[in-house]
């Protein structure tokens, strides 16, 4: 109930920013062996969609919850036609449901539960929506072509991955402690990190085993997020360090403040580890090299832009995503190949050795970016050509 009421207001906050992502939920759920009518519902036509959109509104929380409990309910559905409740790795969510009492008594009997699948499809389903938000399933089926399942199996990757219900838990215990508009910008931080870490999961882990996926990354992920605040440039770290010291002055404990601050930085995590558990180098060195390079090629400012750049439409979202998840895989790429061509070279050498190789082509791309930094990144465009010559320097 917590988690209910806990993800509606978030859903509040952001509908008016989402309205196409409800109507295509809507769509879907009256396509799909017309659950949903929304006259029964009281929820706005796709006309009446479409207006709330033009003048900037969004739902409002009695529909949203309708909206929840449908959601649920589908994925739920979709879930009992794969194999998913069936994973071993998800026999933990089942123990935890029932007693403690219960599990000491009759733990060995569990599998054999009559409705085993179906707690567990209910358990999992819940978690999804309560953690991430009515729309996060079907945004990623829609932008991603992937299936229920494949993006719930993302999902409950990154969960574990990224420490998510740690992270979330504390950020629930400064209930009443807080302005609630801070902690609710701390929970959104953390909801952030697993949708992105989950867009990874889906498109380079699709068919991997939960267990496989999750013991595979999460060590590697807690250590590289316990030192991520060391690795960047200095400048780098003294941005973050303003924004620790702004939220430990609105009360945020300074421990979570900081992790808060550097969190966004663990969106290359998967990419860092991958590389890692790839070339041999320590977690902390590869990262030290996609940090490096994110300075001196610029790429945290072309993240940044794509950030801030406005999309009109979903298509407009859509391509900025491709742009970003594209930036992402040439900063990868980037590290790979300094890592391979300078083996055994300290990290900060490396760099150095790397780019002085493509003097010619680090020099055109610089020149390039200052007319950008001048210019601005404006469109897509411009965005296509930077990645153009950002991909010129892997050669």
């Amino acid at each position: 109930n917590y988690q209910q009421a806990q993800i509606l207001s978030q859903d509040v906050e952001i509908s008016a920013q989402r309205v196409e992502a409800y109507e295509d939920l809507m769509l879907q759920l009256e396509a799909g062996e017309r659950e949903l009518e929304r006259d029964v519902e009281f929820l706005p036509s796709s006309d009446r969609m479409a207006e709330r959109r033009s003048a900037g509104e969004g739902l409002v929380r009695p529909e949203l919850a309708v909206l929840l409990a449908y959601a649920k309910r589908a994925i739920f559905t979709a879930l009992l036609d794969s194999d998913l409740p069936d994973s071993p790795y998800l026999a933990g969510d089942l123990r935890r449901y029932f007693p403690a009492k219960i599990v000491e008594r009759f733990g060995h009997l569990l599998d054999d539960h009559p409705l085993r699948r179906e707690l567990v499809a209910t358990i999992v389903s819940n978690d999804v929506v309560n953690s991430q938000g009515i729309t996060f399933v079907s945004r990623m089926v829609t932008e991603t072509g992937a299936s229920v399942p494949d993006v719930v199996r993302a999902y409950r990757i990154a969960r574990d991955v990224t420490g998510a219900v740690e992270r979330w838990s504390d950020v629930e215990a400064l209930d009443g402690k807080i302005d609630p508009d801070i902690q609710n910008e701390l929970m959104s931080g953390v909801d952030w990190l697993v949708e992105t870490t989950s867009r990874w999961y889906l498109v380079h882990a699709t068919g991997r085993g939960l267990d496989e996926a999750v013991d595979d990354a999460r060590e590697s992920f807690g250590e590289l997020s316990d030192v991520i605040d060391q690795i960047g440039p200095e400048a780098w770290r003294e941005q973050h360090e303003h924004l620790t010291r702004r939220l430990e002055a609105e009360g945020v404990p300074a421990r979570l403040a900081r992790r808060h601050a550097f969190q966004a930085e663990l969106v290359h995590g998967p990419d860092i580890i991958t590389v890692s558990h790839a070339t041999g180098r320590t977690v902390l060195e590869v990262a030290r090299a996609f940090f490096l390079l994110g300075e001196r090629l610029q790429l945290d400012w072309l993240e940044k832009q794509i950030e801030e750049m406005p999309s009109g439409s979903r298509w407009h979202r859509w391509a900025l995503q491709s742009m970003e998840d594209d930036l992402f895989t040439l900063r990868r790429s980037l590290a790979e190949a300094v890592l391979e061509e300078c083996t055994g070279l300290p990290i900060d050498e490396a760099v150095e050795k790397f780019l002085e190789s493509r003097d010619e082509a680090f020099t055109r791309f610089t020149r390039f970016m200052r007319s950008l930094s001048v210019d601005g990144v404006g469109d897509l465009a411009r965005l296509t050509v930077a990645l153009r010559q950002i991909r010129s320097l892997i050669g």
